[in-house]
């Protein structure tokens, strides 16, 4: 068995151990989870599809990362109004340190994965004859 050695193993470990990150206020980014990765593919957040999110993605994006998946799968149907519900009690500055929190975390995942390995984009072409 060959080992990997282009992983780095504190990234590797962080990823595997993720800690909440703590953005003040009461607010905590959550490590991310497929769960949590999940629910940023259903709202087609910027986190997960990059693009120019409109503030009701913003705050759907910030709100999924800040609490718990399940409940938030649970309660997906008042995604929107929880969001706006509990934006309403945050400063407007609060919204970059949420997200640098959450870019964080998911920087933690991505160092962690080893590089893409699989099939070659371009096989070798033939002429179909047999060697």
């Amino acid at each position: 068995m060959e080992l990997n050695n282009t992983v780095n193993p504190k990234a590797a470990l962080d990823a595997l151990f993720p800690q909440p990150i703590d953005c003040g206020e009461g607010v905590e980014v959550k490590p991310f989870s497929l769960a949590t990765y999940a629910l940023l593919e259903k709202i087609g957040s910027y986190i997960i599809f990059p693009h120019e999110p409109t503030q009701e993605e913003v705050l759907k994006t910030l709100y999924i990362c800040t609490h718990d998946a399940k409940q938030v799968f649970k309660d997906f149907d008042k995604l929107g109004d929880l969001a706006f519900d509990w934006a309403s009690g945050l400063r407007p500055a609060m919204v970059n340190t949420i997200t640098e929190a959450i870019l964080k975390q998911v920087d933690a995942v991505r160092r962690a994965m080893p590089p893409e390995e699989g099939p070659e984009k371009n096989p070798p072409q033939t002429d179909g004859s047999q060697v």
